[in-house]
């Protein structure tokens, strides 16, 4: 967002008729949070309903936000997401304790549990729960501070395992887990002998070779879980030995194709010839996919099935000969090209070129016609790619072909050198954001002056500035690049909301 978008929003609106409300202190908006604060407090949205903060890295600030919300009665939902921070008992306690201020909250988004597990009081309106960052154990606690929890997400990160449950809410349908820990099927079992109510269970899960077994699942879904109608699995298991027929075929009786309508596939190894990974198709189908196929996996079902279907990102490390040419694919949003192209009829082929907008360029490509590539993917507005790379190609074409406005924003791996800053401004003049890697201060700086156009940049050096905080503040102060106070200096990278 442009920074005077922003002002001109909250000169303009009217607080009391607020009803949605979203912040973010990412990248392209540092600061965002604080700056709309000392603007318009949160106070004064009496009518405020719902509430996404992202990427807020201050716990001072994430508690004056919260405290501005107490015992607010309309507040429905609230989303706090981005990386842990670090609160102490005294600050969580005095979160959790605004929380339960708040009578209509129905919809609650939490970065990690450690800082719910200080609530003292339930929340009892409360139905829906993500956390993003969360342990059996605490999980455990929590579950009786929201005795009416109809639907929860949660993220459990490497060496929190699987805990004996006392008590789950009864009314608990929805459950999506996403676990990086090692898993038994026994303790799944124990677990869902406890949500008969269940109607959609997702599974993303590490673990044991038995995981893979559709005859127990089959009898676990029959006999604990007689409500379900939505199943997904994505199990990557240990080593194993069976095949893909192995694992598919106890997935294909009447329970599952006929009765349910739940299909599976797997990742099979070319080494072992055995199954790397269980998934639900289409839920858990590769975004991703590598062209010519990766070597050493491939996707394999019994039923026939289109992995390219959903497919919105390719890697393309070679172009396939005319008696080859694979299944269109349809929805690519990324293009990642790892092979030089003389002409855009090689990618025209076989993708929808008008349904890309982020190309990124692997370091091994020495020709690419860009400019007749951007008119044939008029959509494509972000570029990523190293700079070293970036400005080869770029000489190699004629002066009058090398400019490309329709690029707004520019992502370049590894570090940019000095004398090809020039080059890059004078052939992306709207470039709106940039996120580059530099040797020296003063090249952030000739950014700054040569790209007009530019809302933010994340700037990054291998090498610590020895800069004080207060000089780079002078001088996006005396430049007019940044009054305000949005952006975030370290010793290793300068993230500017510009003025």
């Amino acid at each position: 967002m442009k920074k005077s978008t922003f002002y001109f929003i909250c000169e303009h609106i009217h607080p009391h008729q607020v009803q949605s409300l979203f912040l973010s202190d990412d990248e392209h908006t540092p600061g965002q949070i604080k700056l709309f604060m000392s603007l318009l407090p949160l106070i004064k949205f009496n009518n405020l309903q719902y509430i996404s903060i992202n990427q807020v890295h201050d716990a001072d600030l994430l508690f004056i936000m919260l405290s501005h919300l107490e015992n607010h009665v309309q507040i429905q939902s609230l989303s706090i997401n981005g990386y842990p921070i670090q609160v102490n008992k005294r600050k969580s306690r005095s979160i959790t304790e605004i929380l339960t201020t708040l009578p209509s909250l129905e919809h609650l988004t939490f970065i990690d549990s450690s800082l719910l597990i200080t609530l003292q009081q339930p929340l009892s309106k409360l139905t829906h729960l993500t956390i993003h960052s969360c342990t059996f154990n605490d999980l455990r606690m929590i579950f009786h501070w929201v005795p009416n929890l109809f639907y929860l997400q949660i993220s459990i990160p490497f060496g929190h395992h699987m805990v004996t449950f006392d008590y789950i809410p009864l009314h608990l349908s929805f459950l999506i887990i996403e676990s990086k820990s090692w898993t038994l099927f026994n303790e799944f079992e124990n677990l869902f002998s406890l949500t008969p109510s269940l109607k959609s269970l997702v599974l993303t899960i590490t673990g044991e070779q038995d995981l893979l077994d559709g005859r127990r699942w089959k009898t676990l879904i029959k006999t604990k879980l007689p409500h379900l109608t939505k199943f997904a699995l994505n199990i990557t298991p240990e080593e194993n030995n069976m095949t893909g027929d192995n694992v598919l075929i106890p997935f294909q009786d009447s329970f599952w194709t006929i009765e349910k309508r739940w299909h599976m596939a797997c990742l099979i190894s070319t080494t072992t010839s055995s199954c790397a990974r269980l998934f639900s198709v289409p839920h858990f189908s590769s975004t991703d996919v590598w062209y010519p196929p990766g070597e050493g996996f491939f996707n394999y079902s019994l039923t026939s099935y289109s992995f390219n279907e959903n497919c919105t990102e390719l890697r393309l490390i070679d172009f396939p000969s005319e008696d080859l040419i694979p299944t269109p694919f349809k929805h690519i949003r990324t293009l990642w090209l790892e092979s030089s192209i003389d002409t855009i009829d090689q990618l025209q082929k076989f993708i929808n070129l008008l349904s890309v907008n982020h190309l990124k360029i692997g370091g091994c490509v020495r020709r690419i016609p860009l400019n007749v590539l951007f008119q044939a993917a008029p959509n494509i507005y972000q570029l990523t790619m190293c700079g070293k790379t970036l400005v080869q190609i770029i000489n190699s074409l004629p002066d009058s072909q090398n400019v490309f406005e329709q690029i707004k924003n520019l992502n370049m791996k590894q570090t940019v050198h000095s004398m090809d800053i020039d080059q890059i401004c004078q052939s992306f003049p709207k470039l709106e954001h940039i996120s580059l890697s530099v040797k020296n201060q003063d090249d952030i700086f000739r950014i700054f002056n040569e790209l007009h156009y530019l809302n933010s940049i994340a700037a990054h050096w291998t090498c610590p500035f020895k800069t004080p905080l207060s000089v780079i503040d002078e001088y996006l102060q005396q430049n007019n690049i940044c009054t305000d106070g949005t952006y975030s200096f370290h010793v290793s990278s300068l993230h500017v909301w510009m003025d």
